[in-house]
């Protein structure tokens, strides 16, 4: 220590000194006390008082009328005459004494901020014996809202009504023995014990020293830190970061990938898989040494409908196909259903094109349905829902509705089945023909106007046509919507072909 910090130390400790200056302690008895006040024969011409809770503890009284008392002097007289005493203030002396008997310069001490002083904090330990930190030794800002914080801090001076103490100078020799622990164990693997676990990682205790294992320096394995390791666990880590104290499990392991690329694995090969996780949008499987692969949820199954949950289990054992490895960037697709008989394959044995099959709907979507037919799913375009013209699968069907379907295609090969609705029904032309023939009087309702006649509608879909000729009155006579009526004059149910006269 510099000799101007020895003058710089010497002046606040005589600040200190002189804040916190009491009288010797002495030996009194305990003559009579009252509700409030204890009245102590200290030995001299006057009594000496002192406020009754001060001797005592939880309500209850730690001395009775004639015990023996270590008090000190704080005031010599009041008004009454009496001699202001402390019990406390005894106590706590003596605490102090037996502290610096005890303790030397060097040695470290833990304490509680107390309050801000004249250059630095005040503190004490958990016996009340009351310490000063210099501002330059603190390493902290001088402000209030340091009071209360615990430390610990090294013995920088002694005498005998105060002690100065050095956080600075305690964690400058930390750093230190730090430094050279870390440097001591670089690039090699130590062992380490588990102290707690993290949602971010693993404390670790290493050779007294504590360290930090980030999550993903664990395990390569794609599992949960929390399900590997057990508070208490000893584990071989290796350093990754000497300032931040952070180490790596996985670095002290073999690299799996390197296993991979050794083993020649490539696209298109089946391996056996066990599945580690499930989401919402596929599953992780494990090809054995610890590597995860990814199985997207349209590659689980051929019914793009189910439930991932209906499909595996945790810990299932599956056979998949390779559809993309990576090893650059450590990254493996799979696909099971590739390994799976082709649903459009089995219905082609059972049913042919233009059969036609009971299904349920089983979702709805803006380009149509989906139609189950004996487990297997189709699709039902929106152009093959209805005769009626621009009506949509989701606008007319339901969830859970059965109807008949016709087949319109099976491409075995890209596993797809079309189906038709409309197809498995009468036209409304067809309809229409086995409820009025040749000759019939019908009303319809006028839906568009060209040059050469007029268009009426039915309330089945049908259309018919009144030609410019066949009309009873001149064709600019005519609105739409107008309601009209005429006799069928042409009947064609397979061309669609509907015309009218009013003649």
């Amino acid at each position: 220590m510099s000799e101007n910090t020895q003058e710089n130390f010497a002046e606040m400790l005589e600040a200190f000194e002189n804040e916190q200056k009491r009288t010797k302690i002495r030996n009194g008895k305990i003559i009579s006390m009252d509700e409030g006040t204890v009245f102590v024969d200290i030995g001299e011409k006057v009594e000496g008082v002192l406020p009754r809770r001060e001797i005592e503890e939880n309500g209850e009284l730690k001395y009775e009328v004639g015990s023996d008392i270590p008090v000190v002097i704080t005031r010599r007289r009041t008004s009454a005459g009496n001699a202001v005493l402390s019990h406390k203030s005894a106590v706590n002396e003596t605490k102090k004494k037996e502290f610096l008997e005890k303790y030397n310069v060097g040695d470290k001490v833990e304490v509680t901020i107390t309050e801000l002083n004249k250059g630095g904090f005040v503190a004490k330990n958990e016996d009340g014996v009351e310490f000063f930190i210099p501002k330059s030794e603190s390493a902290l800002k001088l402000n209030e809202d340091n009071v209360g914080k615990k430390i610990e801090a090294k013995i920088i001076e002694i005498k005998k009504n105060g002690v100065v103490i050095s956080r600075k100078q305690l964690l400058n020799e930390i750093r230190k023995e730090r430094e050279e622990f870390t440097n001591s164990i670089k690039d090699e693997i130590v062992k380490a014990t588990v102290k707690n676990l993290k949602k971010d990682g693993v404390v670790i205790d290493v050779n007294g020293w504590s360290g930090f294992v980030p999550k993903d320096e664990v395990s390569y394995k794609k599992t949960s830190h929390f399900k590997l390791l057990n508070k208490g666990d000893e584990v071989e880590v290796k350093l990754l970061d000497a300032d931040k104290m952070l180490f790596s499990i996985k670095a002290t392991q073999i690299d799996p990938w390197d296993e991979v690329k050794e083993s020649g694995i490539a696209n298109k090969d089946v391996l056996e898989v066990t599945v580690t996780n499930l989401r919402e949008y596929g599953a992780f499987v494990d090809i054995g040494n610890g590597v995860e692969g990814f199985l997207h949820i349209s590659e689980i199954s051929w019914n793009s409908n189910a439930k991932i949950e209906d499909l595996l289990n945790i810990g299932d054992v599956i056979e998949v196909e390779v559809t993309e490895i990576d090893l650059e960037n450590k990254r493996l697709r799979v696909s099971r259903k590739s390994q799976l008989p082709k649903p459009a394959e089995e219905f082609a044995k059972k049913y042919n094109e233009d059969d036609i099959v009971e299904g349920k709907v089983v979702n709805l979507t803006d380009i149509g349905g989906f139609i189950e037919v004996d487990d297997v799913v189709c699709f039902l375009p929106n152009r093959f829902v209805s005769w009626t013209k621009g009506e949509k699968a989701k606008d007319i069907l339901n969830i859970g509705d059965v109807f008949n379907f016709k087949i319109i295609s099976i491409d075995s090969e890209n596993n797809k089945i079309i189906l038709s609705k409309k197809d498995a029904e009468d036209s409304p032309y067809v309809a229409f023909s086995k409820q009025y023939q040749l000759g019939d009087t019908i009303k319809g309702v006028v839906k568009n106007i060209a040059d050469f006649g007029v268009f009426v509608s039915f309330d089945n879909g049908v259309e018919a046509l009144i030609r410019k000729n066949d009309l009873e009155k001149d064709i600019s006579e005519y609105k739409v919507s107008d309601e009209v009526e005429g006799h069928i004059v042409e009947l064609d149910a397979e061309n669609k072909r509907v015309k009218l006269s009013q003649k």
